[in-house]
């Protein structure tokens, strides 16, 4: 993208300077993300910005969806300052949007397109994988406090800014749609995928029917709890910040602590193609069962605690069927760059549910002699 587009974009928000440069950033597979540097005025040096541009086809209300980010960034914000956590650190603790010239917490180009800027978290960084059981307990224990800041948020409730995000049975019709139309002509390719799949199609209706009967409370969640969605500090490795608030919206711990699973307890990113050593680590899953429970400070209850083992096979079970319906209908929602990237995907997350059943009840165990100061 050429630095005229770029110079047009930046001068819409509140930022004073001398653009310099724009250039991709992260690796998410939704959004446009870019690291923009301005010159500052008073400073005299260069000052990072992150701007994207947002994916309008699958988060279909922009509008609703930075509604949602600056009412829970506000409420964070303030509970930071209400437990003197210094000026300057705020700005490093939660996200921070940049809102327009207008007031608006986002743009629209003369094409329809909505970007947003956020400030630069300095001196921090996310990790792809996770490199030690230290890092993984940072993760879950700034995870689990995200939940704890947000258990008293006021209504009216958030936007569902993907309705039925993490809805087993939704996803379940969605899958057998795709598989029943095969409109690329691919399901043979997958026939291993999809056969196991449908054999454990019983367990996508067992958190909805728990929410049901009331024994499971509706939380504000994260809703997308990848290991890299964390900052943590460059020198310290403290965990800083929860990023990526696109998907925060009515929601059930057990999904975040899944998803936390599913993407903690892999030793290698979600896009490699190798999956010979894909196991779980139990040592790895108890560090971050540690650092959930001590980050949500004993609000969770019973039957979630009871659940949490379950949900860290439910959830890669349903981001990979989520990967492999995407594959059916012709790689329409994650961004891929190479050739059948989507069925690898899923192949990977398969994998690592087999290994969750074949050490469920070692995890079990672990979940049931943690301290009485967590459960």
């Amino acid at each position: 993208m050429v630095d005229s587009f770029f110079i047009r974009i930046v001068k819409q928000f509140q930022i004073t300077g001398k653009y310099l440069s724009a250039q991709p950033y992260g690796s998410g597979h939704l959004h446009d993300t870019y690291l923009v540097k301005i010159k500052d005025q008073k400073k005299n040096i260069p000052t990072p910005y992150i701007f994207q541009r947002i994916n309008h086809k699958v988060f279909r209300d922009p509008p609703a969806l930075m509604e949602n980010i600056l009412r829970v960034t506000r409420h964070i914000r303030q509970k930071l300052v209400a437990g003197s956590t210094p000026g300057n650190e705020i700005c490093r603790r939660v996200l921070t949007v940049i809102h327009t010239h207008d007031g608006n917490s986002y743009y629209r180009d003369p094409q329809g397109i909505y970007w947003r800027a956020f400030i630069f978290i300095d001196k921090a960084k996310s990790c792809d994988t996770l490199q030690s059981n230290d890092q993984a307990f940072q993760v879950a224990f700034m995870f689990g406090q995200f939940l704890e800041m947000l258990r008293d948020f006021p209504g009216p409730p958030l936007h569902e800014t993907i309705p039925g995000f993490h809805h087993g049975p939704k996803r379940l019709k969605d899958f057998q749609e795709a598989l029943a139309s095969d409109s690329h002509n691919r399901a043979t390719s997958a026939k291993e995928e999809i056969d196991f799949l449908l054999s454990q199609a019983s367990l996508f209706a067992v958190i909805p029917n728990l929410i049901q009967k009331g024994e499971i409370p509706v939380r504000v969640t994260h809703n997308d709890t990848k290991v890299n969605n964390v900052m943590l500090d460059e020198t310290t490795g403290e965990g800083l910040c929860v990023i990526d608030l696109d998907t925060v919206m009515p929601g059930v711990s057990l999904y975040d602590f899944g998803d936390l699973a599913r993407s903690a307890l892999s030793s290698t990113g979600e896009d490699e193609r190798d999956s010979t050593n894909l196991s779980v680590d139990m040592s790895r899953f108890e560090s971050i069962l540690k650092g959930f429970l001590s980050g949500t400070k004993g609000i969770l209850t019973k039957t979630e605690k009871e659940h949490l083992v379950f949900s860290a096979k439910l959830m890669p079970l349903l981001i990979g069927m989520r990967f492999l319906t995407d594959y059916l209908q012709g790689d329409t929602y994650f961004k891929i760059h190479r050739k059948d990237q989507n069925l690898d995907r899923c192949r990977r997350q398969l994998i690592l549910v087999e290994s969750i059943i074949g050490n469920e009840e070692e995890m079990k165990v672990i979940c049931l002699r943690r301290p009485k100061t967590f459960l």
